[in-house]
Parts: structure tokens; C-alpha cells; sequence
């Protein structure tokens, strides 16, 4: 199955389009990415005050050194002055080898074997939110997808992971949402700023919590194990602890919610597609790598020159931000071919959806698996479940991706 693109190419002669700053830029930003692939692979945006950098080689060359090109900045460049826990960098922000302690620890929690002993959970909870839906919308009508199923189901197993209450799960997701925006604080006002200041003082708020509990009472949940784990005769500090809990709590939510609703967007989208997977469920994990390369939910990542460089016959200064796209990457006509094409039989070997080297994302197994198994029981369950429209209003995030919101019509079984 074979579906194109629907936007067309910008006039590849003109002006750069690329903005990432511009909603309607990020509501589509594909046809944007092929612009810079064909014209400026490693291009100035001055709006970012960096260079993006939009084609696969050169996105490679730049995960794989992490001398020349450094994460350290990663974190505060994307979250600002509205991170959290700003004394001590995050996981994502080290470079290696310092980052390997923290990710030794953080690891333990989405090895395939102990990603396996979820999977009971996991399908328990995609039944219980289902029983849900039908108990307050009958068994037909409309709902929420974003809101009552996708946003919902990865953030119920994380907070079990992570030892959080599944009864704030809204407000995790709520909180999720308003820290990843932060990297539009640019574009924004002093009302929407101040939201998400408050967000950031909330969740830190609330782990602060936890950890007072955990510390005092530990129990079998990764907070825990943080708290207790000790690296080279050393514990964690307390700003280390909350540090990685909001870092996987982000990852743990965002990518599969997005992935989930990103995928029922498309089936909308393109003809045939559930069709297809419903009548050959074997071929759903194949759907997910190729929808992850096709229109992935995290769009891009940053790193910082350590030194002069040269990229693709650019010339970088040090300390300079370097922005890599994901999704352009995954779209690169020299990596795949028809490569603005969907296609269910390609079952790409690589992809850059969950980054590469040493950064490489701890939850993808988790992530892949909770989708697979979501749509698995949503197609079982529901005979009709497709989205009204295929356009929804896309998140104010240049770097991660997905719909606000996505009303879907539904028949149970």
C-alpha cells in the first residue's frame, strides 16, 4: 500500500520556507525539509540563531560525534529558563562518557525483559480506558482520541514505572505538554509564558514530593531504585533523581501518545491503510516503523559545536547551535527511495525516529510495543474507529509532533 504526500513541494528556486517558529510551517513541515534537502542541507535559520541540518549522512555524521558536536546544551536550548531542575543536567544533556552513570541506572527500567513483564499491564489498561469510552459514549458515537485513549494509555504504565499517581495522569500530560512548548518561548506572550512557568513549578512541586515519600518509605518503582542505587560508591543526588523522573516521565508520555494519535491521523489520511492492518494484524509493527519514519513524533534534537567546524561545505563556529531534523532525515530521497511515500510493504531497516549513537532513546522498545499492542486491542474492539477529519490542529512543537486533539467516530463490538 502506497500513499503520497498530499502537500506539494515549495518553489525549491525561491526563498527558504523553513521556520520553525511558524505554526503553519510545523503543522506540515515536510514540505519544507525536502526545500532545505534539495537547496541548503545545512542551513542558517536566524530566527533559531543556528544552522538546521536536514539531510540523512550529514544528521549521522553529526549523533556520532559527540566531540565535535555536543549535547550539553540540549536541554536548557530546548526548555530554557523553564526547566525544572536547571542545577543539574539532564540525562539527554551529557555527553558520553559522563552520561553513561546516569543511563546505567535508567536503563534497568526498559531492558526487553522487564519491557515484556508489562505487557499484562499494558493490555489491562488499553481494555480498562476502552470500557471507559463505551461506558460514557455508548457503544457508538464520538470521542476524544487524544484525550480519552492516546494521551491517556502510555502515561498510566509510565506512572507505574516510575512509582508517580495515576490519578494526576491529565496533569502529567497536561504539564508534558507545556514544557515541550517552552521551546517556542520566542514566539509566544507574557500570558502564555507565565502558564508555562507555572507548569515547570508545579512539576517540580510534585516530584518533590514523591521523593520526600520514597525516601522515607522506598518501594519497588524506578524512583525508588534511584534514590537507593549507588554509581561508583556514590548515590544520586536529590536534583538528579528529580531530574531523570521528569526526563522519562516526558519521554514515557509524548512519544507514544503522539505516535498513537500521529497513526490514527493517517489512516484517515490514507486509503485502505487500517483496512490493510486489520485484515493483516502480523503487519501492524511494520505499519509502526514505517509511520515512525514517515511522520515521526519527535521531529528534532540539538546539539552545540565544541569547535570551528565544517559541515556539507558549511562552515560552523564554535558554540553554535545545531539543529538536526529528524523527520527531514527520514525523509531523505537519497536514503529512501519514494521517499515522501507511505508504504506499508517497506519495512525500513533504519530509521532516525529515536535518534542514533550514544543517545540512542532507552524507551523505544517500550514505546513500539505499547502501540502495537494499543492498536492491536482498538481494532478488536471497535469495528469502526476513524478520525472525522484528517487535519487536526497540530502541537505548538518544533520538536515533538502530534494532534491537540482528534475526534474520532466509533462502533463497538
Amino acid at each position: 500500500m502506497t500513499e503520497t504526500a498530499s502537500i506539494a513541494r515549495p518553489d525549491l528556486a525561491g526563498k527558504i520556507t523553513y521556520d520553525p517558529l511558524d505554526s503553519k510551517v510545523t503543522s506540515n513541515p515536510y514540505p519544507h525539509y525536502a526545500q532545505l534537502r534539495e537547496v541548503a542541507p545545512v542551513h542558517w535559520i536566524d530566527s533559531m540563531k543556528g544552522f538546521v541540518v536536514s539531510r540523512w549522512d550529514d544528521v549521522i555524521q553529526v549523533l556520532q560525534d559527540g566531540k565535535t558536536f555536543s549535547s550539553a546544551q540540549f536541554w536548557p536550548e530546548l526548555l530554557g529558563e523553564y526547566d525544572p531542575v536547571p542545577e543539574v543536567p539532564p540525562m539527554i544533556s551529557m555527553d558520553p562518557p559522563g552520561h553513561m552513570r546516569t543511563r546505567k541506572l535508567a536503563n534497568k527500567a526498559f531492558v526487553p525483559s522487564r519491557v515484556g513483564a508489562l505487557n499484562d499491564k499494558i493490555r489491562r489498561v488499553a481494555n480498562e480506558l476502552i470500557d471507559d469510552i463505551i461506558a460514557k459514549h455508548g457503544k457508538e458515537g464520538e470521542f476524544d482520541f487524544v484525550w480519552e485513549f492516546s494521551a491517556l494509555f502510555p502515561v498510566s504504565v509510565i506512572a507505574d514505572v516510575l512509582g508517580v499517581d495515576i490519578e494526576r495522569r491529565v496533569d502529567f500530560k497536561h504539564w508534558v505538554d507545556d514544557l515541550l512548548s517552552a521551546g517556542n518561548r520566542a514566539a509566544y506572550g507574557p500570558e502564555r509564558l507565565a502558564a508555562i512557568a507555572k507548569t515547570s513549578k508545579d512539576i517540580r512541586a510534585y516530584f518533590e514530593d514523591v521523593y520526600e515519600r520514597r525516601a522515607a518509605n522506598p518501594g519497588d518503582d524506578l524512583i525508588s531504585g534511584f534514590i537507593l542505587a549507588e554509581v561508583n560508591g556514590e548515590r544520586l543526588t536529590k536534583s538528579e533523581v528529580l531530574s531523570m523522573a521528569i526526563l522519562l516521565l516526558i519521554g514515557g508520555v509524548e512519544t507514544t501518545t503522539n505516535l498513537l494519535s500521529i497513526t490514527f491521523t493517517h489512516m484517515k489520511r490514507l486509503p485502505g491503510l487500517q483496512e490493510a492492518v486489520r485484515a493483516n494484524p502480523e503487519k501492524i509493527p511494520q505499519m509502526f516503523e514505517e509511520m515512525l519514519r514517515y511522520d515521526g513524533p519527535v521531529q528534532m534534537l540539538f546539539r552545540h559545536t565544541t569547535c570551528d567546524t565544517v559541515l556539507n561545505d558549511v562552515a560552523i563556529p564554535k558554540n553554535t547551535l545545531v539543529m538536526l531534523l529528524l523527520g527531514s532525515a527520514n525523509h531523505d530521497e537519497r536514503k529512501f527511495e519514494h521517499s515522501e511515500e507511505f508504504d506499508l510493504e517497506r519495512n525500513p531497516s533504519e530509521i532516525m525516529s529515536f535518534g542514533q549513537g550514544p543517545h540512542f532513546c532507552l524507551g523505544s522498545y517500550l514505546s513500539r510495543m505499547e502501540a502495537r499492542t494499543a492498536v492491536e486491542i482498538l481494532l478488536e474492539r471497535f469495528e469502526d474507529l476513524m478520525p472525522i477529519s484528517g487535519e487536526p490542529e497540530w502541537m505548538d512543537s518544533y520538536f515533538a509532533r502530534g494532534p491537540k486533539g482528534l475526534q474520532v467516530r466509533f462502533k463497538a463490538r
